[in-house]
């Protein structure tokens, strides 16, 4: 044994020799990074003592067995430790790992030395010097662990505590141990967290997964992450072979233990080294499983890391999408949450797979020749295992693809709350969510059945193994006249315990990795699509001098550009367009609705794909552009005006300046926050107008060279336009300034003056030059151009809604403390009677599992007489612990889970979409998406599970400490103590995880959200070029989620390897009593406390590890119920009347002294005095801000009512409740067209049902839609001739398609109606593009659906009302806002002439907001329709004509 130890300390010096050179050469080659100190000197001075040490123990104690050569490797490298120690102290921020792993090793073999009687030196002067040597090297120890803080010099990068920790301080987590402190005294927050290790900062994560995947030619994404990951990747094997080795170590040490017990010729040597060798165990199964566990965590942190940069990289770059803005989102909450964890997978997969064949060796020895037996079981249930892995590919990719569905629905009922609200739909978008989420969980279900069979498969393996060898080992021993002895059976029991649970382990990883390998899929074909690749070829940079050249250069050059259409059959988009726009002009494009405008401006900007044919040459790649429906994320004013390239404090006078000329002085004049204001998700806290000319301002302000404009200003104001108009493109504009190109979708005909040039577009060019020129050259061009002999000024929705929006704080408090009515709440949602039946399998199944090792002891001390009773005994404990893990899996998952996120679901959606407007501009959609998202899948994946978890481990543990009570007494009187230090433990633990997790979870709502604006933006990012900005962004807001995430899990690993010493000190403390104490314990007693503390261990781990799962789900109850509890309702307590049947009749409204608000310091309606009488049709006018879309809101019941009543057909709205006031009382049509672009198009334009397919087609062919919806599915063969024939027939598409023509109509007509049903039913993302005007086209549709759904009197009780055969039928008023705005002139008339027919002429009583009153002229009726004027939120005149009144306020 001396040689031994002697070797060992030999080898330690001579690996420290080896890696000594390099080590100081890159200490040489770094720069110095501390001062002098007192710590660098005391670590010199032990240095050398050390030194000396070690030639005065050469000396006076040479070893016997050592060589002149190796008896010098000690005495060389102490010496090699004085230079090394010296240099890293001062070029290195952490203490020397090389020095440590050194020292400690050394002290280790002095220390058996010192511990073994055998080894122990006989004179006293050879002991006084190896005991001194011990002594320096501990303080040679303590002092190199000490961190530099304090002598780091300054002006250097901030170091992260555990880059600055020691080894000791990251093997044992000590460096988290201040966060505890904080966590446990103070209220952590993100501002307070430390950094993390730079290693996984979100831009070197990004930039190696970039890399790999432009570097790997393989389109594998699970090769190209291995691939980046290549280091961290390999770093946890050794770590992991480790800790198989010491896993092993337990079986061998219960065996060698047993023999010393038994034996009574064994020497105080063996003693020792029992006790030597159970303190190595238990101390490197805690070390190795605390590194292994922590490298996987770091994987975890960088997998996720990386595959969001990757995600958000390619969002940057593909094609930018009309609908489903919720995909990216449900990628990234979906699919990257469920391949964090494919590094565990992999590496347990093979670990596990290595451990299962050593433990068969160490069977062998101990059973012979039946090791097999357990195989033979393990292959049965693989073929379980392989049918589960077969089938669950399919099932988890439907279950993916159903919660993506869910939250991408979600996700656009967030985005447009207020247009949702404003037309009623509430209920029925409810029910579409609903839907969705009945058959997310049927998806789930099938899923879940497949982990119930493959649940049973895996426990039968891991009991019914060991039940069969044992059983058949004592028959066999009984048969041969021996019986079932202690040393043969607990080891045998210990081993095949690992042997199972490896072989389990590994039937368990196999079907997760095939759902993973699903997500990969899924995430690659996402990564994989169509990416943006822009068709644009930059000119070469024209030269300063271009302003006074002659003969300007073209800043925009198409040429025989083709689009096709995107979908089969459909006629090109643009047919062979050519076009030049020389630098510096100002070009207007105009033509009808549907017929290429927005299109040519999105291929410009070159987010069209494919295209076929042509090309696009710019003179810049970096464009302004104002695009029809601004993108405005969720920041200040003044942020979203600089853009993210700019610093908030350049440009002071310029940025005035475009203030001025985009007319926002008066806005950022009232709002009390003025530019700091943050506008809400999508700019939900401003007008339309506002929103349009933030957009405008923005494109100014960057003082682009070409600036592309949509339409921006069709949601303004009359002399608001005029204004801007001149400021921006008049002799001194801006724009004339600058010199700079302009291309500008518009359809006004007053505006055309300001341009150089006119474009007409239908498909081609139909007409071009001045507009001088083509105003009289052509009748069909000036009928496409408005003519707007009455402006007026558009409602701007009160400048004093704008509000400080407060982002949405998760709050947690009564979590923070405990809180025993969650588990009430939750119970009550999952079902007691389900609570109750998974609990009793749960304490059955802890005593069915834990009671056959003391039944085992029994057996062993019977020596053969009943061994057929303890048999079947045995085997029966087993069966009942079978049944009852059944039992637990089949409550817990299906019954449990799914209950509790159906209801819970249930419960948030109603309150989310039942709270009022105000809530929803104070809370960022990030937030709210995550308890949809985040909070669901907590309920629906892991709280269940981690309930059950929990009560099975706290009845395993009861179960387990009275066997080892009764086995070992002694042991009672140390669970006192035992349960204080675990009391503490847990609490000082779980009150800091808490608030992590709540930090954690706010910080990603903000990535979710920065996800979600990218993906809403992306053509506005892309054409000011603000890829690399937005990039910058994601990382920084991903690195603050990242940080509170991995200091959650270090926490975790903290709280295992405390755990593990604590459990360690248990045995060693256990082991070393049978030592001294040998004689009065027998080898069964042993057996069993050994085998009860190895599954101890475990259970106590997967305790407190459950207990933290259940407290962080519980967050999310938490969270789902402050939600429930803290969210205002709009009706309150108090929900309203029912009201009479067929209200309203008439359209009588009645406003008497009205006073409104959004909040309590903005003020938008005052003393509003008015009465509508029926079938009346008013207009509402007024400049900006006077309150006209305040008056609808009012009526709407979507702001607060301070005073006064509104009275519909003598009914007070007041007592009303709100979604009856929507959804029967009027109808909207909003400028702000919503539509669900997953849910079929007969969803979208009747989300009642009421109304049949027939009439349906009818209104879309009333709105001159429906040939262009249907293109795609009038023919089955994909034959278009009928479209192209029927469209050269009706002219436009806009007028009814039934044109008295006869045959063909008929035919169009007869093939539609047999494939109405299939176009109706499509998703409206799978029809062809709608333009934006035909987009308003289809809410005007989907208006006239709801009249006629509200006005059949033989409906079933949509609103809950009892309707009799005789009652008269509902005549809801119809609130039109702003519907013309994206329209030209001829479809403008259509649409007019389509309300006149459908709600004026049927005696709807009809208020519209409008500022294009030319086409609506001639068709107010005289003596009964009239103009209402506002002014500062009242009403300043009513005028029976649109002649605009005198008052200079109102001009």
């Amino acid at each position: 044994m001396d040689r031994i130890v002697f070797l060992i300390s030999v080898i330690v010096s001579v690996s420290f020799l080896l890696l000594l050179p390099h080590r100081l050469w890159q200490l040489s080659q770094r720069r110095v990074e501390t001062r002098d100190s007192w710590h660098g000197h005391v670590k010199a001075i032990l240095a050398v003592v050390f030194y000396c040490l070690q030639i005065t123990a050469e000396l006076v104690a040479p070893n016997r067995f050592a060589s002149p050569l190796l008896a010098t490797a000690s005495p060389i490298a102490a010496a090699g430790l004085i230079f090394l120690s010296r240099l890293e102290h001062k070029r290195s921020v952490r203490p020397s790992d090389l020095i440590l792993i050194y020292l400690v090793s050394s002290l280790v073999c002095d220390v058996v030395q010192l511990m073994v009687p055998s080894l122990q030196p006989l004179d006293g002067c050879t002991g006084i010097v190896l005991r001194t040597q011990a002594v320096a090297k501990s303080l040679l120890i303590v002092t190199e662990s000490l961190a530099k803080d304090s002598t780091l010099l300054d002006g250097g990068q901030p170091v992260p505590p555990e880059e600055k920790s020691s080894i000791f301080g990251r093997v044992f987590f000590l460096w988290v141990n201040p966060v505890l402190v904080d966590g446990y005294s103070t209220r952590l927050g993100s501002h307070n967290l430390p950094n993390i290790d730079h290693a996984l900062s979100s831009e070197a994560l990004r930039a190696a997964i970039l890399r790999a995947w432009t570097e790997t030619l393989s389109t594998s994404l699970p090769l190209i992450l291995a691939k980046s990951l290549f280091t961290p990747f390999l770093s946890v094997i050794l770590p992991r072979l480790c800790l198989l080795a010491f896993r092993y170590g337990q079986p061998l040490l219960i065996s060698f233990a047993i023999r010393f017990v038994q034996s009574a010729n064994e020497t105080q040597d063996m003693g020792s080294f029992v006790i030597l060798a159970a303190i190595f165990v238990y101390t490197g199964l805690a070390i190795s499983t605390a590194v292994y566990q922590h490298g996987l965590n770091r994987l975890q942190v960088m997998i996720r890391g990386t595959l969001v940069g990757l995600l958000h990289e390619h969002s940057l770059a593909a094609p930018s999408e009309l609908y489903g803005d919720g995909k990216v989102l449900s990628l990234a909450t979906t699919e990257v949450e469920a391949l964090e964890t494919t590094a565990v997978m992999f590496h347990e997969t093979w670990a596990q797979a290595l451990e299962v064949i050593v433990g068969t060796y160490l069977l062998a020895r101990q059973v012979g020749w039946l090791w097999p037996v357990p195989h033979v079981i393990i292959i049965v249930c693989s073929q379980i295992s392989r049918y589960v892995a077969k089938n669950l590919k399919s099932r988890q990719t439907a279950w993916n693809f159903a919660t993506q569905k869910r939250i991408s629905m979600t996700t656009a009922v967030l985005g447009s709350v207020k247009s949702i609200k404003m037309l009623g739909i509430q209920d029925a978008i409810e029910e579409q969510i609903l839907s969705l989420r009945h058959q997310e969980l049927e998806k789930a279900k099938q899923v879940r059945w497949m982990m119930v069979i493959y649940n049973a498969s895996a426990n039968a393996l891991g009991m019914f193994a060991p039940v069969s060898t044992i059983v058949l080992f004592a028959i066999l021993a009984t048969l041969s006249g021996r019986s079932l002895d202690t040393e043969t059976a607990f080891p045998t029991i210990a081993i095949l315990a690992l042997v199972t649970h490896s072989a389990n382990m590994v039937m368990t990883y196999v079907p997760r990795a095939v759902a993973a390998y699903a997500s990969f899929e899924r995430l690659q074909t996402s990564l994989q699509g169509a990416r943006f690749d822009s068709p644009q070829e930059e000119a070469p940079r024209i030269s300063s001098s271009r302003h006074s050249s002659s003969h300007p250069e073209p800043a925009i050059s198409i040429r025989n550009l083709v689009v096709p259409s995107n979908h089969s059959g459909g006629k090109n988009i643009l047919d062979g367009l050519n076009m030049e726009v020389l630098q510096g002009m100002v070009v207007a494009c105009s033509g009808p609705v549907g017929g290429g405008k927005t299109v040519l401006v999105r291929t410009i900007l070159g987010e069209i794909i494919p295209l076929a044919t042509g090309m696009i040459k710019l003179s810049t790649r970096r464009v302004a552009y104002c695009a029809q429906t601004p993108w405005l994320p969720n920041q200040t004013i003044k942020q979203i005006i600089y853009g993210p390239a700019m610093d908030l404090d350049a440009n002071p006078a310029w940025y005035t300046t475009v203030i001025r000329a985009c007319c926002l002085e008066q806005d950022l004049a009232i709002v009390p926050g003025g530019d700091g204001t943050l506008v809400g998700g999508q700019g939900i806290n401003l007008s339309g107008g506002q929103r349009q000319r933030m957009a405008l301002a923005r494109a100014v302000f960057q003082r682009c060279e070409i600036v592309v404009l949509d339409d921006p200003f069709s949601s303004l104001d009359g002399r608001t336009e005029e204004q801007i108009v001149q400021n921006l493109f008049g002799p001194e504009g801006l724009f004339r300034t600058l010199n700079t190109t302009v291309f500008w979708i518009t359809n006004s005909t007053h505006h055309f003056e300001v341009a150089d040039y006119v474009i007409i577009l239908d498909g081609n060019i139909q007409e071009e030059g001045h507009w001088s020129q083509l105003k009289v050259k052509n009748h069909q061009i000036a009928k496409l151009i408005h003519h707007d002999d009455y402006d007026t000024p558009h409602p701007n929705e009160d400048t004093r809604r704008v509000t400080k929006a407060a982002a949405g704080n998760v709050s947690d408090a009564s979590n923070a403390n405990g809180d025993l009515s969650l588990y009430g709440y939750y119970f009550a949602s999952a079902g007691v009677a389900n609570v109750a039946f998974m609990m009793a399998c749960n304490a059955s199944c802890a005593f069915f599992m834990t009671f056959p090792q003391y039944w085992v002891k029994w057996w062993t001390q019977d020596e053969g007489n009943n061994t057929a009773f303890f048999v079947t005994g045995y085997a029966l404990l087993y069966l009942m612990a079978w049944v009852s893990t059944n039992g637990i899996m089949s409550s817990t998952i299906l019954r449990v889970a799914p209950n509790s996120g159906l209801s819970l679901h249930r419960r948030l959606l109603e309150t989310i979409l039942r709270a009022p407007l105000f809530y929803f501009s104070s809370t960022d959609i990030g937030v709210i998406l995550n308890h949809f998202s985040q909070d669901i899948q907590f309920v629906d994946k892991q709280l269940a599970s981690s309930m059950s978890a929990l009560a099975t481990q706290v009845f395993k543990l009861l179960v387990q400490v009275s066997i080892l009570s009764t086995d070992q007494p002694i042991i009672t009187i140390t669970l006192p103590f035992c349960a204080a230090i675990v009391y503490v433990i847990q609490k000082v633990y779980l009150r800091t995880s808490r608030q992590l997790r709540v930090i954690e979870l706010e910080s990603r709502s903000a990535v979710y959200s920065n996800l979600l604006e990218t993906t809403r933006g992306v053509e506005t990012i892309r054409a000011f070029g603000w890829q690399r900005e937005m990039a910058a962004e994601n990382m920084r807001s991903l690195d603050l989620s990242q940080r509170p995430w991995y200091l959650l899990l270090c926490l975790q690993r903290w709280l295992n390897i405390v755990l593990d010493l604590f459990v360690a000190g248990v045995a060693v403390g256990m082991i070393t009593l049978c030592v001294v104490l040998k004689g009065t314990t027998t080898g069964g007693q042993v057996g069993v406390a050994l085998t009860v503390i190895l599954v101890t261990n475990t259970t106590l781990l997967r305790l407190v590890e459950s207990w933290t799962n259940v407290d962080i789900s519980l967050g999310a109850i938490v969270r789902l119920r402050n939600v429930e509890r803290d969210t205002p309702q709009e009706d309150g307590a108090h929900h309203g009347e029912d009201v009479m049947v067929g209200w309203p009749s008439a359209g009588k409204v009645k406003l008497d002294n009205i006073s409104a608000s959004y909040n309590e310091n903005s003020q938008a309606l005052i003393n509003v005095n008015l009465e509508i009488t029926p079938g009346q049709t008013v207009v509402i006018c007024g400049r900006t801000g006077s309150g006209k879309s305040s008056f609808l809101l009012s009526l709407l019941g979507l702001l607060n009512i301070q005073s006064g009543t509104i009275t519909v057909d003598g009914i007070d709205l007041s007592q009303v409740p709100k979604a009856t006031i929507r959804g029967r009382c009027f109808v909207t049509i909003s400028q702000d067209a919503f539509f669900l672009p997953d849910a079929s198009l007969r969803f979208n334009i009747d989300p009642s049902g009421m109304v049949d397919d027939d009439e349906l087609v009818g209104i879309l062919r009333r709105a001159g839609l429906w040939l262009h919806l249907a293109s795609g599915l009038l023919s089955p063969s994909g034959e278009h001739t009928h479209v192209e024939e029927a469209e050269a027939l009706i002219g436009d598409g806009i007028c009814d398609s039934d044109d008295g023509s006869g045959r063909l109509s008929n035919e169009i007509h007869d093939i539609s109606s047999t494939r109405s049903g299939a176009v109706l039913d499509k998703p409206l993302s799978l029809l062809p593009t709608l333009s934006g005007g035909q987009t308003q086209l289809l809410a005007l549709a989907r208006g006239v659906a709801q009249v006629k759904a509200a006005s059949r009197t033989d409906r079933p009780g949509h609103f809950n009302h009892p309707y009799s055969d005789n009652a008269s039928p509902t005549k809801p008023i119809v609130l039109l806002d702003e519907v013309t705005s994206s329209l030209d002139a001829v479809t403008e008339t259509a649409v007019y002439d389509m309300l006149l027919d459908e709600f004026t002429n049927r005696g709807h009583t009809a208020i519209m907001v409008t500022h294009k009153l030319g086409a609506f002229a001639a068709r107010m009726r005289p003596g009964r329709d009239v103009v209402v004027w506002m002014n500062n939120g009242r009403v300043e005149s009513v005028s029976p004509t649109i002649t605009t009144p005198s008052s200079p306020h109102l001009v």
